[in-house]
């Protein structure tokens, strides 16, 4: 065993010896480094700088161009303002989605709840109201379907 631990530490001690740079090597490529940055300049940004700076937008939109086809549309396909029955779909269908999202952070609520209890009566209880809020989620995105469709239907007859 001891042959084994002297041979190991002999052959790591000749690698280093071997892999290992000398101070003056180090030195000099340190100098020739410096002696190639000498003519450059370096810009130092400090917290003034960026006080001053005025703020942006970090992402801009261009507006896509108008080609030939979409500019010479036939007026007929341009569809008439919304009437009454369609703003009253629109809003239906919206009600129901935002109803369908709101039971859906109901429904991820209790399941976080349901799994953070150690008591069995409470997590029972749980269940329950998750059954409860499941069916109301599922008639609720039922209702957003129905809505949805309601709407299409409505924007094909207007369009006709």
């Amino acid at each position: 065993m001891k042959k084994i631990i002297t041979i190991t530490f002999s052959l790591m001690l000749f690698v280093n010896f071997l892999c290992s740079q000398s101070l003056v090597e180090l030195a000099k490529k340190e100098k020739e480094r410096r002696a190639s940055l000498k003519g450059k300049t370096a810009v130092v940004v400090t917290n003034a700088d960026l006080r001053n700076l005025k703020k942006q937008e970090a992402v801009s939109i261009i507006e896509p161009a108008f080609d030939e086809e979409s500019l010479s549309l036939p007026i007929e396909e341009i569809e008439p303002e919304d009437t009454e029955e369609q703003k009253r779909l629109e809003a239906n269908w919206n009600r129901e989605n935002e109803r369908a999202s709101l039971l859906t952070l109901r429904m991820n609520e209790l399941q976080q709840r349901f799994f953070s209890f150690e008591n069995l009566y409470d997590r029972a209880e749980m269940q329950r109201e998750i059954a409860e809020t499941f069916q109301k989620l599922q008639e609720a995105k039922q209702n957003a379907e129905t809505a949805k469709r309601e709407l299409d239907q409505g924007r094909i007859k207007r369009r006709k």
